[in-house]
């Protein structure tokens, strides 16, 4: 369904369509005035439409849809082969006959399918026969007749979905027929229009909580009525149009294409058993084709080098999936309503300062592509169209500042205020002291004069006291046990949360290189690379085919010190638990699919060569958060 504006515009291509074949049609029929002059009688020429035009007034109900056609009768001989008899008037019984026999082909050839691209049976309810005068008609005339008939799909639930084909297609006509569609949904007096060319299919979506709104509607209420179908569709809203999202980040170009499956039938060619859809193991040779057919053309050039593509998904999606970032689960689709989702990046050696993307895959089909672009920060539009001169889109780099350096933490510890006391011991000095002071003891034992003994325990005093400043060896206090390192809360807290905020800050890089040397600014030992691979799985989103997301905030909830065993000598650390939530996203085809993990584990922070480092996390906590999906602005 359409805004009023859209509609008019529609009608206004309807109508140009119409007067130039009008006009085609006065030219033939001035032309057939003439006749044959020779040999007799002119005879009349027979007057064709040069295409078949059947139009179609579609009610769409909640469990069948009515379609009453109309056309002209010389469709007859377009399309049922019906030819004058010699005396140049048709046989009236051969007409009606015909006319039945139209009945069923247009049954057959104008197509109705569900949101699976399963056809909806179409039984005839009514054939409107045309009155053929007593005299009968000439040949030339039947376009001033016309027939009508009224098809019937039942169904058992309301749709959202319904595709309407045609494959009206005669054998040497002029143009190929077209099909005039008028189109309603019950509770809504706004019709859709549409011309509709064989092997063009058009999907229609219908909300049966909220149908269009009426022709009475404010310009307000449309602006909000469009707001909540984009919301709902996801900004998807087309089905039969290609869409085009590109993205210019620090260290990719990427290219996102949606593309109707019937549409890339008209640029290549898909081989299956069933000219109606594309099985799952069908699939897998047609994303080669696709891959052949974009690795040709649509060149993309960066800082002045042209780049090839490397395609990171090309997914088949049916309608019922209205976000195409999530990883759709392999089935088969519908050709007339499949679409495919096609994602090329192209690398960049760092962060672009130009960017130029053409669009160049045009046919019958594909006449323009709206593109949205996405530019770090900012966001535009673009138009790529067969009918310009130039079908390329340039991006130049405004003044960015460069990601700020990751520093470690050095740290301003005097780590004499924790080193065990010493002493400085005299040994010559000590054991000369002993010396006399055993001779001492040992007198009344050994005998002698109190008098020598005396003389010998005074020399070792002197000689103790002479030699007490030299032969010194330090040794630890054993009566003082050393004090151990200590650390305010306040401290801790400071130091932690600046390491934690690097360790998560180092994953802005790209190269899993550079991810290491800036991780290696805070962590340290075995656990660098134990960290790495626990937080790169965490940023892993299933529903996105395993895409690693792009971290936007990590917030540190609350975090405490907790008791450190005793520490080795001279050694400082502290052990710090916090929780924290991570909030990462990862973005396709403007849709923002957004996590927030909670995180919840022990860390062990060590000086190492004056530096404070993050060494050991036990007792990890993860609770996955839901993904929240939202919509770009644009």
């Amino acid at each position: 369904m359409i805004h009023p504006l859209l509609k008019v515009i529609e009608n206004v291509k309807i109508t140009v369509c119409l007067i130039g074949w009008l006009i085609l049609l006065g030219t033939l029929a001035a032309n057939a005035e003439i006749g044959d002059t020779s040999g007799g009688e002119p005879r009349p020429v027979s007057i064709r439409h040069p295409i078949s035009i059947v139009e179609a007034d579609i009610y769409v109900n909640r469990f069948r849809t009515t379609a009453r056609l109309k056309c002209f009768a010389d469709d007859l001989e377009i399309l049922q082969g019906v030819e004058p008899l010699d005396d140049g008037f048709y046989d009236p019984d051969e007409l009606v006959d015909a006319t039945k026999d139209h009945a069923k082909y247009l049954a057959e050839k104008i197509t109705l399918r569900n949101s699976a691209g399963e056809l909806m049976p179409a039984k005839v309810t009514e054939i409107v026969h045309f009155e053929i005068p007593q005299e009968g008609i000439s040949s030339g005339h039947l376009m001033n007749y016309q027939m009508g008939f009224e098809l019937e799909f039942n169904y058992e639930t309301p749709p959202e979905f319904i595709t309407i084909q045609q494959e009206m297609i005669a054998e040497g006509a002029l143009l190929p027929s077209e099909l005039k569609i008028l189109l309603k949904q019950a509770g809504s007096d706004v019709p859709y229009t549409h011309m509709m060319k064989p092997q063009q299919p058009e999907t229609f979506r219908f909300d049966w909580e909220r149908p269009v709104l009426s022709e009475e509607a404010s310009e307000k209420e449309w602006e909000e009525w469009f707001a909540e179908q984009r919301e709902k569709t996801l900004g998807i809203t087309s089905y039969s149009s290609v869409y085009s999202f590109i993205y210019v980040t620090n260290f990719e170009v990427r290219h996102e294409v949606l593309i109707p499956l019937a549409t890339l039938a008209t640029m290549t060619e898909f081989d299956r058993a069933d000219i109606s859809f594309l099985d799952v193991d069908e699939q897998v040779a047609a994303a080669e084709k696709i891959k052949a057919l974009f690795s040709v053309g649509n060149p993309v050039t960066i800082d002045s080098v042209q780049v090839a593509p490397v395609f990171d998904r090309i997914d088949f999606y049916g309608l019922d999936l209205t976000d195409f970032a999530i990883q759709a689960e392999k089935r088969r689709v519908s050709m007339a309503n499949g679409r495919v989702g096609l994602i090329m990046s192209y690398s960049t050696k760092g962060p672009p300062t130009s960017v130029d993307v053409t669009w160049d895959k045009f046919n019958t089909v594909i006449k323009s592509v709206d593109s949205v672009v996405f530019a770090f920060d900012k966001t535009e539009k673009t138009q790529f169209s067969m009918f310009l001169e130039n079908n390329t889109y340039r991006w130049q780099s405004p003044a960015r500042q460069p990601l700020p350096p990751i520093t470690g933490i050095a740290a301003t510890i005097d780590r004499k205020a924790f080193q065990q006391p010493m002493w400085h011991v005299p040994v010559v000095s000590v054991g000369l002291g002993m010396l006399g002071l055993l001779g001492l003891l040992l007198k009344p034992v050994l005998g002698g004069s109190w008098r020598t003994t005396g003389w010998v325990a005074v020399s070792c005093a002197i000689a103790a006291m002479v030699t007490g400043p030299f032969f010194r060896r330090t040794i630890e206090n054993p009566f003082v046990k050393a004090p151990q390192f200590q650390i305010d809360d306040k401290n801790a807290e400071q130091v932690f949360a600046q390491l934690h905020k690097n360790m998560f800050r180092a994953f802005d890089y790209h190269n899993e290189s550079d991810v290491y040397d800036a991780l290696a600014k805070s962590v340290d030992g075995a656990l660098l690379r134990e960290l790495y691979l626990q937080i790169n799985q965490s940023l892993r989103i299933k529903e996105q085919g395993g895409a690693v997301a792009r971290i936007d905030e990590v917030k540190l909830l609350d975090g405490h010190q907790e008791p450190m065993s005793e520490l080795p000598k001279n050694e400082a650390a502290f052990k710090f638990r916090c929780r924290w939530n991570l909030i990462g996203t990862i973005e396709h085809w403007g849709h923002i699919h957004q996590r927030i993990n909670q995180y919840e584990a022990n860390f062990v922070v060590w000086l190492k060569d004056d530096a404070w480092k993050i060494t050991e996390m036990g007792e990890f906590d993860e609770e996955p958060g839901q993904v929240k999906t939202s919509l770009r602005k644009f």
